[in-house]
């Protein structure tokens, strides 16, 4: 029986390097962010709040240019901005980069006055942003997120002239988005969803507000205008803590 014994401690003794190996794993992949005061320290920080407030402008400038767009009417903006840990990892999943990120977004609801083909060459002309691929400094054909694209598709009622469905339009540009709601009567009707409300807040750094008070609701303004349009602005990490090595 000596053989079984000795192949026995063999055994415990390759368990215990297997269970130390996955240990020493584990510790390297869960890395402890610091605790909620510091992080909240961290996002209200002096540098913290310059980008903040260079990004809130920013972003308030576009909704007020696209309100003088004429045919659009203002309706409700959501504007949020959070600050929250990083991961800590597991023991399959590597520790963010960042102990901590903070993420700024709006999405500004507009009543459309009038068919949206004619609303959306004045969105160009207000020079918000470069939507879309360009090809020597026009809209590339057939490409989606441009308005050329947008217009060829209500023109044409959602259908290619071989007859395939065209998908359905917006606007793209970096950390921009403009959608609409598409009648039913074409292809791929769709309607704008309703707002989503402010979420409860976080506890490093939370920002959340729907304005003007009191608002109209989507509802009513899609039965006053017809048409609703959402243009959604967001900056991704605009502020961030990388984790120390």
């Amino acid at each position: 029986m000596a053989w079984w014994h000795r192949r026995r401690r063999k055994c415990v003794r390759a368990g215990a390097v297997l269970l130390a190996f996955v240990l020493t794993g584990a510790a390297a992949a869960c890395s402890h962010n610091p605790p909620d005061k510091e992080l909240r320290s961290m996002a209200t920080s002096q540098k913290a709040q310059s980008r903040r407030d260079s990004e809130d402008q920013k972003t308030h400038a576009l909704i007020a240019r696209l309100a003088t767009v004429d045919g659009l009417h203002h309706v409700v903006t959501r504007f949020s901005d959070i600050c929250a840990a990083g991961s800590e990892g597991s023991l399959f999943e590597s520790p963010s980069s960042n102990v901590l990120g903070c993420d700024m977004e709006a999405a500004a609801y507009f009543g459309v006055q009038g068919d949206i083909t004619d609303v959306l060459p004045r969105i160009r002309a207000a020079g918000i942003a470069t939507w879309g691929p360009q090809q020597d400094g026009q809209d590339q054909p057939y490409a989606g997120g441009t308005i050329r694209y947008a217009l060829e598709y209500h023109h044409a009622h959602g259908r290619y002239p071989d007859g395939r469905l065209m998908p359905g339009p917006n606007l793209t540009a970096p950390g921009l988005g403009i959608e609409w709601d598409r009648p039913q009567d074409l292809p791929l009707p769709n309607q704008i969803k309703d707002l989503v409300p402010c979420p409860s807040p976080y506890p490093v750094y939370f920002r959340c507000s729907l304005t003007p008070e009191p608002r109209t609701s989507l509802a009513v303004a899609r039965a006053r205008y017809g048409t609703i349009l959402v243009f959604t602005a967001s900056a991704r990490d605009y502020f961030t803590v990388p984790r120390r090595k």
